[in-house]
């Protein structure tokens, strides 16, 4: 097994972090409190389970206080295949979920079956250790080891173990040797107490001679007995071990009878297949994300391309009027304001009068009017001459301040404006001033009194003094054309909102009740969102182009990839892909078959293969077993019943002494003795079963136990620069051997050479025991008392080690940073 990925959800400080184990040995660098403990704690959870938080485990669940979740996963690699192994929060260690790389799902089931016969317990003694356990080695024998070895050695070990516990405990309830409250202590007890009293109480007795002739038939067959059953009993423990190996057996025999397929493929066949499979999907899938695609343009809500460039440019048209319009709605207010000027210079012009204001004169009016006013031809004539250059003058004056006004009202230009209007009316003034200098005498017009009133009538000018009607023509005038100009202006004022109501009109129904000056920044965003319609569509149109490219590039690689799969297949000798499913299935049970096959038989010895093969079938060698078992229960009964015998005679013989008391003596230890019998039988039992099974354990696993200590020797010898060579376990601890030979207990060793001594044990127990259990070495702050060179030597070893099982080392020791080896830095987490 190894450790690929570790995810934690919440488990102690750690909480959403991911580790990633690419390095082997992967070195993990973290000062004090930097979560290296919780870390290794959290890796052992997974696999084994959490702690249940009783008793001593309080303190060793991790249980977050800063999130909710509590739990993570692993993804490690098990015999070349990658498995997800997640588990949270639950009863009975959490609940875990185990996901293969098929995706398929499991649960502890699925877990112990990449596990094995490995639990927590026998991991941290040794997969798992830290500064710790190197300073326990002193208690470390070899029955530990053995144990061990037992433990993932043999078949069914735990079951084994477990039964010897059972019979040691019926064992101990029966009889302890320094006991005395146990029932077999107590019969041996009472037992010599009977024969003592008997003993002092026994005399002479009579036929004495007969009861001994029979006492010693009864002996002899008591003896036979006890010699025929003497020869059945390892019969019987034969038969009893071929029994617990019968299920062994028949694996083993079945394994050698299953068939691999007819039509083999070799592994690379088998990857080439697998990778057409997956490239064969992968078109699929990407054949049908293209088709997808193709749909959702085919249903999106676009318009086609014709309606929206006809929209686009009737949007353009309305943009163009708004345009227009705001310009001419810029003109609109500057004429509003010309008329408003225009509107105070007319109220100006007949607040003047006072009257009602009559219609200017014409040229030949006034000219008649001239000639009523003035009746000296000479004065007439200087002052017609007078009054036309006068007009020429005063026209000039006021026609080039109109120009001005008009020119500055159009461009903006107060200025202009403002002297226009100056210009304008002081012309006006000098116009009048000048006239009322010029006017005739009062004679002259009193004597055309007459005339005038007729001329005034004819002209509605009697409101006024005939001395005005001359020099108010200019005002009479220029009020005509302001009210010309104030009309004109209303009827284009009429005419521009005509235009702006028939413009609103042609608005989309959402825009006609806006402002003009919000018009356009709308239509703006309307002939964006056309323009960007027209782009998708036609980039719609490309993209379908270039999917329908790349469908015709993906038919072409499907068939390819089809024929070659095909040519795979038929060699195989099937037709699709679930045929080849079950293909494979088939070669791994094949495969899987095999090696069972060699590992079962290398549980089975020679000896125990021919033995078993004498029987057909289980039920054959359980008919042996319960024949022999009950010829060995007719034995144990004629030996009871030869012994009940033996005591009567004995009984009687002593019954023939005076004391009446000596008979019933014999009686009572009679029976006890038979009950001590049966009570001795009964342990014996037990005690050789437990024998009988240790002997069998250590058997199945006594080859590994001298590799063990063969490549412990090399690691220690390579860690102490060759200065040690042997190591002996013994039951009276560990003693190593110097290379001139002189003998030293560990105890006798420096704290860095017995922590060497340690790990090198463990380590060799782990290379050794890989082929039976390949688990991560995880060591915590394991070489403290190391100094820079067995540093340098202990990581070298695990450098050898690395190559068959995936090593984990914790450390808090700064300098390993500097080697240059790649580590996992949880001082840089924690800061990030």
């Amino acid at each position: 097994m190894k450790i690929k990925k570790a995810h934690i959800d919440g488990f102690g400080k750690w909480h959403d972090q991911d580790f990633n184990f690419t390095a082997n040995p992967q070195i993990i660098y973290g000062p004090n409190e930097a979560g290296k403990t919780t870390l290794m704690a959290f890796l052992v959870s997974i696999l084994f389970g959490f702690a249940d938080g009783r008793g001593k485990n309080r303190f060793a669940q991790y249980i977050p206080k800063d999130t909710s979740s509590y739990g993570g996963s692993l993804l490690v690699e098990v015999n070349d295949q990658d498995y997800l192994i997640k588990r949270q929060r639950g009863r009975n260690g959490g609940k875990v979920i185990v996901t293969d790389s098929q995706g398929h799902q499991g649960g502890e089931q699925e877990l112990e079956k990449l596990i094995g016969t490995m639990n927590r317990s026998l991991y941290q003694a040794l997969f798992s250790f830290g500064q710790r356990d190197l300073a326990a080695i002193d208690e470390i024998d070899r029955e530990d080891w053995q144990q061990y070895l037992q433990q993932l050695g043999a078949v069914g070990s735990a079951q084994w173990d477990q039964l010897i516990d059972q019979y040691q405990k019926d064992a101990d309830r029966l009889y302890k040797p320094r006991g005395r409250k146990w029932p077999l202590n107590q019969d041996l007890h009472q037992y010599a107490d009977l024969t003592d009293k008997i003993n002092h109480a026994r005399s002479k007795f009579q036929r004495y001679q007969d009861l001994q002739a029979d006492l010693k038939s009864n002996q002899k067959i008591l003896q036979q007995a006890q010699a025929e059953l003497t020869r059945q009993k390892p019969v019987l423990q034969q038969l009893e071990h071929l029994r617990q190996l019968w299920p062994v057996y028949d694996e083993w025999r079945n394994s050698q009878q299953t068939s691999t397929p007819g039509n083999y493929l070799t592994d690379q066949q088998v990857i080439t297949a697998q990778e057409l499979q997956a490239k064969e999907k992968e078109i699929q899938r990407q054949h049908e994300n293209y088709q997808q695609r193709i749909a959702v343009i085919d249903n999106s809500h676009v318009q086609p391309p014709r309606q929206t460039v006809q929209s686009i440019q009737s949007l353009q048209r309305l943009k163009e009027r708004v345009v227009e319009l705001q310009a001419e709605e810029a003109l609109q207010q500057r004429q509003q304001t010309r008329v408003n000027n225009w509107q105070h210079e007319l109220t100006t012009i007949k607040d003047r009068y006072h009257h009602p204001l009559p219609a200017p004169l014409d040229s030949r009016a006034k000219a008649e009017l001239a000639q009523l006013l003035n009746t000296d031809p000479v004065s007439r004539t200087n002052a017609n001459q007078f009054s036309g250059d006068l007009s020429r003058t005063s026209m000039f004056g006021i026609v080039g301040g109109f120009i001005l006004f008009i020119i500055g009202l159009l461009a903006n230009i107060t200025f202009l404006t403002a002297l226009g209007a100056i210009m304008a009316f002081a012309t006006v003034m000098y116009l009048y001033y000048q006239r009322q200098g010029s006017h005739k005498n009062p004679t002259a017009i009193k004597d055309n009194s007459q005339a005038l009133n007729v001329f005034g009538q004819k002209y509605g000018l009697q409101d006024f003094p005939p001395t005005q009607w001359l020099l108010m023509q200019g005002d009479l005038q220029r009020a005509v054309e302001l009210v010309s100009q104030i009309k004109a202006a209303m009827q284009d004022q009429q005419r521009y909102d005509h235009q702006l109501a028939v413009f609103f009109q042609q608005l989309p129904p959402a825009l006609q009740k806006l402002p003009l000056s919000s018009v356009k920044a709308k239509l703006d965003d309307l002939l964006e969102q056309r323009q960007q319609a027209r782009q998708n569509v036609q980039a719609n149109t490309r993209e379908k182009a270039t999917i329908a490219s790349n469908l015709a590039r993906l038919n072409q690689a499907y068939d390819k990839v089809y024929r070659q799969k095909m040519i795979l297949y038929q060699q195989a000798g099937v037709h699709d892909n679930q045929q080849f499913t079950q293909y494979l299935a088939q070669r791994a049970a094949a495969q899987s078959q095999a090696l069972a096959s060699d590992a079962y038989g290398q549980q089975l010895t020679a000896a125990d293969r021919q033995a078993l093969s004498k029987y057909a079938n289980k039920d054959e060698l359980m008919s042996s077993f319960a024949s022999i078992q009950k010829q060995i229960d007719q034995l144990s009964l004629t030996i009871t019943k030869a012994q009940e015998k033996v005591q009567q005679d004995k009984v009687e013989i002593t019954s023939l002494v005076e004391d009446g008391t000596l008979s019933n003596l014999e009686q009572e230890r009679a029976n006890l003795a038979a009950k001590i019998w049966h009570e001795v039988q009964e342990w014996l039992h037990y005690q050789l079963a437990v024998e009988w099974i240790n002997k069998a354990l250590a058997g199945a696993s006594a080859d590994r136990y001298p590799a063990i200590i063969h490549q412990a020797e090399k690691y220690f010898a390579l860690l102490t620069n060759h200065r040690y060579t042997k190591i002996n376990l013994t039951v009276d601890g560990i003693r190593v051997v110097r290379t001139d030979h002189e003998v030293f207990l560990v105890e006798e060793l420096s704290q860095g050479t017995a922590e060497q001594l340690y790990i090198s044990l463990r380590l060799g127990f782990v290379t050794v025991m890989s082929d039976q259990a390949n688990f991560p070495i995880i060591i915590d702050d394991g070489f403290v008392n190391f100094d820079n060179v067995r540093r340098q030597r202990m990581l070298d070893l695990l450098e050898k080690i690395a190559v068959k099982n995936q090593v984990i080392y914790f450390t808090a020791n700064e300098r390993i940073k500097g080697l240059g080896i790649k580590i996992i830095d949880l001082q840089a987490l924690n800061h990030e």
